[in-house]
């Protein structure tokens, strides 16, 4: 099965940043890239990103949304005895 990847321009107009944010990305690991270079110790790496890695990226960095609070009730104020 043969599946198509990604470069870090294409995530990167994906996500509306710049390229330099993939690759800071790709650098501390937070998205799995591979490299397709074809010299692996020098010259300039050639990231690609597979779809489960950017899904996998998307889930880690997805935030739920905060429960809404419960409104509290008031207490009933404590009977008044009229006295008159």
């Amino acid at each position: 099965m043969l599946s198509t990847h990604y470069t870090p321009k294409e995530v990167a107009a994906r996500f509306r940043c710049k390229v330099e944010k993939i690759l800071a990305w790709i650098a501390s690991r937070e998205l799995i890239a591979i490299q397709a270079g074809s010299n692996q110790n020098g010259g300039k790496p050639r990231w690609l990103i597979s779809p489960e890695a950017l899904e996998d990226f998307e889930r880690a960095r997805t935030t739920v949304p905060a429960p809404k609070p419960v409104p509290r009730r008031r207490r009933n104020p404590a009977p008044v005895k009229s006295y008159f």
